[in-house]
């Protein structure tokens, strides 16, 4: 592949959601950082797009950039905390139909109380408007982005093929890191997937964000007194694709390059085995407290771990 670079190129990333809004969870908070202390806001916005369909969008800005001067993305978050209506603060009639057009899909990944990694998707915006009156309004999840294919397989439920396919993607993100990331395609996508799109070819893909949780109540009967209720909820959540290009050409110069995946994606396994060692950290502090000696301080070599792709 043609790509001559140190560091991999950002990929296109772009989340579309249009709909109600029906929740904020906005706050200022301090925090002190390599630039010192910083005033900023963060949180997150629920809206709806459908019945039973929640999208929650993260966050975050400064107050300041780093040389001082305002920021018009914290003003704009001011806004949307202090006169966006939403439907838990206001009643679904008075409540704001908003649109994001350049959301960014990312990863939230923490490590448990279990030792084990977390990781969930996360959508972030900077930019949120109000649709006016006489706007189109057309509720919408969506996304658009361009992926570096690590596998493709059947969707079995059951122990039994569903037709669908499961798309294991790699996102380069800012920075020159990589976000693993699992992506559904339907049946009428899954033969041309399955023929076209090969483990290390890179790919532009669209599709819905897909966050469904219905919640049902079934009445059992019983001998006597108030009928018994059985709650079960129905969750789908999915990125489903529903179009996308052909593979680039080995000659595009935005075709990934293998071995900078690869580099990228050792990074990622030392970045996880420093968060890990954070979150031990008390654990082992709390060890340390229980004896009245004193330990001697080594210093220890990070060996990077040898990534073997399927391919």
């Amino acid at each position: 592949m043609s790509e001559n670079q140190t560091v991999l190129r950002e990929a296109e990333n772009k989340v579309i959601i249009e709909g109600t809004l029906l929740e904020k969870r906005l706050e200022e908070k301090e925090f002190n950082g390599q630039n010192g202390k910083r005033n900023a806001i963060t949180g997150e916005l629920d809206i709806e797009t459908a019945e039973n369909e929640v999208h929650t969008v993260r966050v975050f800005s400064f107050e300041k950039k780093v040389d001082g001067s305002d920021n018009g993305i914290f003003k704009g978050l001011k806004t949307v905390d202090n006169e966006y209506k939403s439907v838990a603060e206001n009643g679904r009639e008075e409540a704001d139909k908003v649109r994001i057009t350049q959301g960014q899909i990312g990863l939230n990944e923490y490590y448990g109380q279990d030792g084990m990694l977390r990781s969930f998707p996360q959508i972030s915006a900077n930019f949120i408007n109000r649709v006016q009156a006489g706007e189109e309004f057309e509720p919408k999840a969506e996304f658009e982005i361009e992926a570096f294919i690590k596998s493709v397989s059947p969707e079995v439920k059951n122990e039994e093929e569903t037709g669908r396919v499961k798309v294991e993607a790699i996102i380069p993100a800012y920075g020159g890191k990589v976000l693993p990331f699992s992506l559904m395609a339907p049946v009428e996508a899954a033969e041309y997937i399955e023929d076209n799109y090969e483990p290390g070819s890179t790919v532009k893909i669209y599709g819905d964000i897909i966050n469904f949780k219905e919640k049902k109540v079934v009445l059992e009967d019983v001998a006597f007194g108030k009928p018994k209720e059985k709650v079960t909820y129905n969750t789908v959540r999915e990125y489903l694709i529903t179009g996308g290009s052909e593979p680039y050409e080995e000659e595009n110069n935005k075709a990934y390059d293998v071995e900078l995946i690869k580099k990228a994606l050792t990074e990622r396994e030392i970045y996880l085995a420093e968060l890990k060692a954070k979150k031990d950290q008390p654990k082992q502090e709390e060890k340390k407290a229980g004896f009245n000696t004193k330990s001697n301080k080594t210093t220890e070599k990070k060996e990077k771990k040898k990534i073997d792709l399927p391919f």
